[in-house]
């Protein structure tokens, strides 16, 4: 579980995602290029971002990797490394950024989220407070990056805007 600033259980509306727009910054792309799994185990972390505005969402900073315990298939996140992260970002960002989603790899070309992925981030959404209505997903792959957007009821596959 994460640390976020709204209080677990409140509800929230479905998003219409095609009327939003992400973006994500040029340096967490290749950060998150950087950690392609072509060998060894899987690797995960966390992503921190902001609202620009009604409409524009800005993933600005991955974590280095928050590693529990990992395998060639399988990655189990270390909440107190992530949690760490969350807070350190939010501070020094002067509270403007905060928890948007999570990043893990996977030892594909075109990676596809697992039954496993998909559970572990709709169980996130439901327990956890969280300052933005939905959470992202990041899943890199050895040649590209697999992005999608849960809102609490639907994992929507977006195409983030490079910034």
């Amino acid at each position: 579980m994460c640390w976020f600033k709204k209080k677990r259980g409140d509800k929230v509306d479905t998003l219409n995602i095609a009327t939003l727009r992400f973006e994500v910054k040029q340096e967490v792309l290749e950060q998150l290029r950087a950690y392609a799994q072509h060998e060894g185990n899987e690797q995960c972390g966390v992503l921190t971002g902001s609202k620009i505005n009604d409409k524009i969402y800005r993933i600005s900073k991955m974590s280095p990797t928050c590693v529990a315990s990992n395998t060639r298939c399988r990655c189990e996140r270390d909440a107190k490394k992530a949690n760490t992260f969350i807070k350190e970002d939010y501070e020094q960002s002067g509270h403007t950024r905060s928890y948007m989603g999570e990043w893990h790899t996977h030892p594909e070309p075109y990676p596809h989220p697992s039954w496993t992925d998909f559970s572990s981030i709709a169980n996130t959404f439901k327990e956890s407070a969280l300052d933005y209505p939905f959470l992202i997903m990041a899943i890199v792959g050895t040649e590209s990056l697999y992005l999608s957007v849960y809102d609490g009821r639907n994992f929507n596959v977006i195409q983030p805007i490079e910034v």
